[in-house]
């Protein structure tokens, strides 16, 4: 491949600029304001150290021995005669309003009530410690929130004060992976409980410049590559803007030369790599000389204030010292750009480096990139706290590393010849820079199939089971970082790190992974929630769609199509869900004293063996308040498990048990079943203690609607039933037979139907009573759907405590 050479900016190493002297005639503190009166005669002699005490011995005077503050010696001055040093005689209406201020006439202000108590501050646990480890300790004394988490230190919520102070009364007992934690209560500084709230800071530079340019006002006619060249014309930084945005580095070490002299200033992040586009900010790194470098040293605040004397160069600055990486973000006025600088590490621009490296390595790449980055931004999905540029770089690597393309090489392949070698924070970032070693690519694709690829891969990607991983060049398991120990050879630089406590494990159980080649215990994805996640799995697929319907016509209507059109997402109210109740009269048959160990682990049977879906745990609620805890897994299904009916005629052996039985045939069914599915869903367990209940739902998180819809019948027609016949040898032999209780609990539809009413993040619409009386008349008699669905016994009765809501 021939490499595609962009230009990067260079900033002089040399630049050696004379700070401006202040003005001599302009002192620093001078404040223009008129003289107080003078504070004694001007014969008069020197006042003692005790001359501001008061000197009245009259002892029912109430300001004798007081120390007198300069604003009451300046009203004593007023209330003088300057000739005759004598008191002035204070007017009447003067007099009441000093009195009314006294102790004696005021009224006595109750005290202050201390507040309550419902945070508490975590320390002492080990650095390699995850937000679900302090969970699973903490839940034991209630529902309990995680505001913010470090390495060091932990903020928890409770709903209520008594459950905040029985974790604080555990001090010191508590630990996690053996060490012990530090637990008291939460204070915030005294600063943030006075007065009001300091008003928001607008920066309407920066805010303009971040808008982007619509695609509507973009001419988008011809065919896909005219229409190309006018998009890139339109979006992308040309070189007169790369060289003028060199001034900005110039600019910054002027400024930072009269505390730091020596300091560098490293561009890295789009700007650099040739993905900028009008919008891009600038990144920065600072680099110091060794005498200025210490560990643990921030210096954004005093940059801060460095910037903040060059008001005509920097304007909106704004640092933001408690950062996992701290910033200064701020505008540069001569060139117009805002701008990001960090004095952390320079692992940032060895990325860049690597990035333009690699997108250089093929002119068809970068084009293609600009057009991904310019969709994330007009459709909002990238940005702060949502998908970053450089994830999304890394996306595009990753799918060009892929078979059949396998246009780029993965990054272990460029890192096999040691020499090159380049430690930075504990990892290495070098890598071979030569561009005729890389291997030949004989994939012929066009920008428009490569750009129409690139959707359609994700658009089937596995986000919930896979990880983007750059490194190696190929996805991978997530659960392969569940334990740190375990993993193959290829990490041994990462399994070192963490097991040596120098970084944290990887966040790999996000919504989506996307591994750092070269840190590679950072997922640079980590920051999509599962509702974002579920909006780009949307917009992947209608990319991918229109691909597929513009490729036969050269891809003429296919930037318009995903520039200006958007699909419809799902949202709120509008995720279906079903449900299905454990009554009363069932669960009071379980023997054991914890019934709730007996529901879960059968209704994880019910799921992981007997229908083949594996279970992720998210998350788990205690209230005790309310006498209920909720437990949430993810769910993941790839064939139609619920088109049993053609199966259960290969599994007829009488003597072959009901959980045996239902096994074999999902095994046989994800065997042999052609149909491909992609269904994500979250299953809740929701236990209520009085009485004691269990309700089981099942809530679509993404993937194909109609899909989940056929799952959620098959689910209400076979839940109830099959745990019932799991549940009979946990139950006591004298009461009544279990599926008949199923009959008897039908009537007390109402127990359960509230269940999780007080739960803050439920999204559920219960149907009224008349509407689930119509429902239970219609499940008497299946329909053939249901009928096919169903793998249960014909003596079980059907859809008890089952129902559906949106």
């Amino acid at each position: 491949m021939q490499p595609h050479n962009r230009p990067i900016i260079s900033v002089s190493n040399s630049i050696n600029i004379p700070v401006a002297p202040r003005p001599s005639n302009l002192a620093a503190d001078t404040v223009n304001m008129a003289p107080f009166p003078p504070v004694r005669p001007v014969n008069s002699a020197p006042e003692s150290k005790n001359a501001n005490r008061n000197q009245s011995q009259n002892p029912t005077d109430p300001n004798a021995g007081r120390i007198s503050s300069p604003r009451r010696r300046r009203r004593d001055q007023h209330m003088q005669n300057p000739r005759t040093n004598q008191n002035v005689p204070v007017p009447q209406n003067v007099q009441n309003s000093q009195n009314a201020r006294t102790p004696q006439n005021a009224q006595t202000a109750p005290p202050p009530q201390e507040p309550k108590v419902s945070k508490v501050l975590v320390t002492g646990y080990p650095t390699y410690t995850q937000p679900h480890d302090i969970l699973e300790v903490f839940t034991k004394f209630g529902n309990v929130r995680i505001d913010k988490c470090n390495s060091f230190s932990a903020t928890l919520t409770y709903p209520s004060e008594d459950q905040a102070l029985k974790a604080i009364a555990a001090n010191k007992r508590l630990h996690i992976y053996g060490h012990f934690l530090s637990v008291r209560a939460f204070t915030a500084k005294p600063n943030a409980l006075e007065g009001p709230m300091s008003p928001k800071r607008e920066f309407p530079k920066s805010k303009q410049k971040s808008m982007i340019i619509e695609p509507d006002k973009i001419d988008l006619s011809g065919d896909f590559y005219a229409q190309l060249d006018n998009l890139l014309a339109a979006i992308r930084l040309n070189q007169e803007d790369i060289n003028k945005i060199s001034i900005l580095y110039r600019d910054l070490e002027y400024a930072f030369q009269v505390q730091w002299p020596g300091c560098k200033a490293i561009p890295f992040g789009s700007i650099t790599t040739g993905l900028g586009i009008k919008t891009s900010d600038a990144d920065c790194f600072m680099s110091l000389p060794l005498q200025f470098r210490t560990v643990n040293a921030n210096h954004v605040n005093r940059a801060r204030r460095l910037l903040m004397q060059h008001p005509h160069i920097f304007a909106e600055i704004l640092a933001i010292p408690r950062a996992n990486t701290p910033i200064v973000k701020f505008y540069h006025v001569p060139t117009d750009t805002n701008c990001d600088l960090t004095f952390k590490t320079p692992l940032g621009a060895q990325n860049s480096r690597l990035v333009a490296f690699l997108l250089n390595a093929d002119p068809r790449i970068t084009p293609m990139a600009v057009v991904i980055k310019y969709w994330a931004k007009v459709h909002e999905l990238s940005g702060t706290g949502k998908l970053t540029n450089y994830a999304l770089t890394w996306m595009i690597i990753f799918y060009l590393q892929q078979p059949p393309l396998s246009i780029l090489p993965s990054v272990a392949m460029l890192q096999r010849d040691r020499a090159n070698d380049v430690i930075v924070d504990c990892w290495n970032t070098g890598y071979t820079s030569n561009a005729d070693s890389l291997p030949r690519s004989s994939d012929k694709s066009t920008i428009a199939e490569l750009l129409g690829g690139f959707f359609e891969y994700y658009a089937n990607f596995n986000f919930d089971e896979m990880m983007v991983c750059p490194y190696l060049g190929t996805k991978i398991k997530k659960s392969v970082f569940a334990d740190t120990a375990t993993l193959p050879e290829e990490f041994s630089l990462y399994k070192n790190n963490v097991l040596s406590n120098y970084v944290l494990p990887l966040r790999h159980q996000r919504s989506f992974c996307v591994q750092d080649p070269f840190e590679q215990c950072h997922n640079v994805a980590s920051t999509i929630t599962s509702k974002l996640a579920l909006d780009i799995r949307c917009y992947f697929k209608f990319a991918a769609a229109a691909y597929k319907k513009e490729k036969d016509k050269n891809c003429a209507g296919f930037l318009k199509t995903i520039l200006v059109e958007k699909p419809k997402l799902l949202r709120g109210k509008t995720h279906p869900e079903y449900r299905v109740n454990l009554f009363p009269r069932i669960v009071n048959t379980i023997i054991s004293f914890d019934w709730k160990t007996v529901v879960r682990d059968l209704v994880k049977t019910i799921f992981e063996n007997m229908m083949k879906i594996k279970l992720g745990k998210v998350e788990e609620k205690m209230n005790p308040d309310s006498k209920k805890d909720k437990e949430k897994y993810t769910c993941n299904v790839t064939k139609p498990i619920w088109k049993r009916k053609k199966y259960n005629s290969l599994y007829v052996d009488p003597e072959m048990g009901f959980e045996e039985k239902q096994t074999l045939i999902s095994e046989e069914l994800i065997k042999k079943e052609v149909q491909e599915v992609s269904l994500q869903f979250q299953l809740m367990l929701t236990f209520c203690h009085e009485p004691k209940s269990a309700v089981v739902t099942i809530r679509m998180s993404g993937g194909d609607l109609d899909a989940f819809r056929e799952y959620g019948k098959f689910f209400i027609s076979v839940m109830q039933s099959w745990f019932t016949q799991l549940l009979k040898p946990f139950s006591m032999p004298n009461c009544k037979d279990t599926a008949a209780k199923i009959a008897e609990a039908t009537d007390d539809g109402n127990v359960l139907n509230d269940l999780d009413s007080d739960d803050e993040d439920s999204e559920v619409v219960l149907t009224s009573s008349t509407n689930r009386s119509k429902e239970q008349t219609t499940q008497k008699k299946p329909s053939a759907n249901m009928s096919e669905c169903s793998g249960a016994d014909a003596d079980v009765p059907r859809n008890g405590g089952g129902e559906e809501t949106k």
